[in-house]
């Protein structure tokens, strides 16, 4: 667990005990994106009415740079309220136990106070565990390629619900989260399916802003250092302090998570998934790598990549598996049931019974949603 997460679990848990003083609590978890917006609008006051409206000469030269400058703002800002307004990817309704299932679940399970401990069931123990969750997948119509490294369907013991594909549990926020990256501090929010392709444009649009901010502000220092000092230093100081945060800011953390995030886009990975690769049903080698554009497709939609609208063609719930060259086992995909046109992700696959149209569907839409289905065919990917 991070050091933030164990704020937000002790925020969490002693607003549960004192819920007039724990909301104080609550709100100072906003911190680190208070001081965000701070150094947004001090940078912003320091370059237009600083660095373009005294220190530069050339009405050419600050027009160019004023459009140019609050283009990068404008877009920045917008992908950072998308990305916080953007409601959080929670797990439906289906996946979630009834309370029998649950009970029998816990039953069999290694507890010590109040924690469950799966991993240190015994062979018995994984056996049952397996019959329970198979059949209460079986029941709801549920398919998952992925488990654990006891071969079970993932299932969450806090949250009580089986998780989908690319789901885990984020501790920050107390609850499991549909395709789930990692939860941001600096704004207060989990970094999952519906917001990534918003937090993707934000980090890119604010390293293109910083870098703009300080690049075009290099001339102020030569203009003060050819100047009188004594009449200028006054309205230089906020200028060079401005330069400072956007030297570290370019770098670290923007710059930094732009490489970082552009890198897991390209293999189709996420932060937590990096850290713990997931397990794939009978492949471990398997992974949901397809290819570079297909990856970044799934993230950014199906067009306007620039902008920080909704283009989803994913679920969130069902991906596309690929598989090594020489396995020859059971292999998935994502097959959709309804009846709707769209674009599928992998054209070229094929299902033993006659193919109906694919596509993906956005959670909530009125079509029945694509579930990974079992071939004995392979797979061809592009």
């Amino acid at each position: 667990m991070s050091w933030y997460s164990k704020i937000y679990v002790f925020v969490r848990e002693y607003r549960k005990r004192h819920p007039f003083t724990g909301i104080i609590l609550h709100l100072m978890l906003n911190a680190m994106l208070c001081l965000q917006i701070c150094g947004i609008v001090y940078g912003y006051y320091c370059y237009v009415f600083l660095t373009c409206f005294y220190w530069l000469q050339s009405g050419i030269q600050i027009a160019i740079y004023l459009v140019i400058y609050h283009s990068l703002c404008f877009m920045a800002i917008w992908s950072l309220f998308m990305t916080i307004v953007t409601p959080i990817s929670r797990v439906p309704a289906e996946y979630h136990a009834d309370n029998d299932t649950d009970a029998k679940l816990k039953a069999c399970t290694p507890v010590t106070g109040e924690r469950y401990f799966p991993d240190q069931s015994d062979a018995n123990q994984v056996e049952e565990q397996n019959k329970i969750l198979n059949t209460f997948a079986m029941e709801r119509g549920l398919t998952f390629v992925e488990v654990d490294h006891f071969n079970r369907l993932r299932y969450c013991y806090q949250c009580n619900l089986l998780k989908p594909d690319r789901a885990h549990h984020c501790s920050s926020c107390g609850f499991c989260v549909v395709k789930f990256d990692h939860h941001c501090p600096w704004i207060n929010k989990c970094v999952s399916v519906r917001n990534y392709k918003f937090f993707l444009l934000y980090i890119f649009y604010g390293t293109m802003w910083v870098a703009f901010d300080l690049l075009s502000s290099l001339e102020v220092i030569i203009r003060f250092a050819l100047s009188d000092h004594k009449n200028t230093w006054k309205r230089f100081v906020p200028v060079l302090g401005a330069l400072f945060m956007h030297v570290a800011f370019t770098y670290y953390p923007l710059g930094e998570l732009l490489h970082y995030h552009a890198k897991l886009v390209w293999d189709n990975e996420t932060t937590c998934e990096q850290a713990k690769p997931p397990l794939i049903r009978g492949e471990s080698r398997a992974n949901y790598n397809i290819t570079p554009y297909r990856n970044y497709r799934s993230v950014f939609g199906w067009g306007l990549w620039a902008f920080p609208v909704p283009t989803p063609v994913i679920d969130g719930l069902h991906y596309h598996v690929r598989y090594p060259d020489d396995y020859n086992g059971e292999r998935y995909e994502v097959v959709c049931r309804g009846h709707g046109s769209g674009e599928s992700d992998n054209n070229n696959s094929k299902s033993k019974s006659k193919s109906k149209s694919k596509t993906d569907v956005p959670a909530g839409g009125d079509a029945q949603p694509p579930t990974p289905t079992p071939l004995t065919t392979p797979i061809m990917t592009q």
